[in-house]
Order: C-alpha cells, then structure tokens, then sequence
C-alpha cells in the first residue's frame, strides 16, 4: 500500500546509524541481508511502499517476497532509494549499490557476487557460472515481469562476493578500482591520502577502511 510521509530517504539515512553494520551475508546466501526483511521503497514522486525485501548479488536485482514467492522489484527507474535495517540503497549504473558515507563525495559499494564450487570445509576451489541457470534453480521467464527465482544454492557451491566501490561525484558515479585510483578523484589531497593509507594500514577490500578513508578524504 502506498502512502505519502514527511520522512525522506536521507532523513531516515541519517537517523538511522547506517555504518553500523555493511557487507553481505557468508559464502551460504546471493543475498545481502540474512533473511527477506521489511524495507522502505521511496519513489521519485514522494510515496513510499513498505515490502519485504532482500538484495541479489548475483542478478543484480532487489527481490521481494510475495506470499511466498521471490520477485523482482520492477520500475526501478521510478525509485529514488530503498532503506533495509539502516541500510540505504540506491539504483546504480546497474542494480542497487549501497551508501556507505554521507559525505559531499559519497562513497557506495556495489555488491557483486557469483557462484563457485566450494570443498568440504567450505573453501572456494573454482569458479562456475554466476547465472540463475542449473546451480540456482529455474531462471527469469521473459513473459514474467516481475519475474519469479527460485532461489537456492546448489550443494557443493558458495558465495563468492566482490566489493565494487564508486564515489558520487554531482550526480556521476565513478568506479574507483584501487586505492591510487581512489586517491586521484581527490587531486589536492594525494599526498595526504597516501600518508594516511600507510599509516592507518587501509585495506580496499575492507569496507569499514574505505569508510574511513572516504571520511577522511572529504575533510
């Protein structure tokens, strides 16, 4: 149902303590949050729509469930921004990243996973197809829009999820694949960025030192 509220996106983003906790699910899930859970829909028009909802990292797509059922979140150019437990989504260039600062150049995360053939304790000892087909079960039907996933992982396979960041600069995103590349989007800082790398060990796969480095960054 939908209904209008005064509450916007990043009011709900700020009170919120979005930093709190990032990152995706283990090697077990394709999705971010552990279960399918309550979230906001806030649309670009003012209303909002309450769903349970839960990101893909493989098809890249925001799911919701329906009596059951797990479908895709359709009209996403419609949609200004998802807030999930604190979390706030946004759509990207492709699928949702999610915001990880509030500072004047924001930093997002888009979470990209596939699958891969695990051993018996659970480690990754190959690649395999990141599609819905065989390993997920069932795919989208084209004549399905939304269209319905049967969404489970095949045994013998987990998770293998990769952190794509991107800083927002105006209204552009801007994929920034390492940390020099991260460091030339701030041209007057370099030198001090680099020190603070060094020094406080700043690690790109760790989202919570990319926060840090962002917030810093910004000053």
């Amino acid at each position: 149902m939908k209904k209008i509220i005064l509450l916007t996106a990043a009011a709900l983003f700020c009170l919120s303590g979005a930093f709190a906790q990032v990152g995706v699910n283990p090697a077990t899930s394709p999705f971010i949050f552990t279960d399918f859970t309550t979230g906001t829909v806030f649309q670009k028009n003012g209303a909002t729509l309450d769903a349970i909802l839960n990101y893909n990292t493989i098809t890249q797509e925001m799911m919701f469930d329906q009596n059951g059922s797990k479908l895709v979140l359709d009209q996403s150019g419609n949609i200004d921004s998802i807030a999930i437990q604190g979390r706030l989504l946004v759509p990207g260039k492709v699928g949702f990243y999610e915001k990880l600062t509030k500072t004047p150049v924001a930093l997002y995360v888009q979470y990209k996973g596939k699958i891969v053939k695990g051993d018996a304790l659970g480690g990754r000892i190959g690649t395999s197809n990141s599609t819905l087909n065989g390993t997920l079960g069932g795919s989208k039907s084209s004549s399905d829009k939304p269209g319905n996933y049967d969404i489970k992982l095949a045994d013998g396979y987990i998770m293998d999820t990769q952190n794509i960041y991107w800083l927002k600069k105006g209204n552009d995103y801007i994929p920034v694949p390492n940390l020099k590349a991260f460091a030339k989007q701030f041209p007057s800082k370099e030198a001090p960025i680099d020190a603070f790398i060094k020094e406080n060990n700043i690690a790109f796969g760790k989202v919570h030192d990319m926060i840090k480095l962002t917030e810093f960054s910004n000053k």
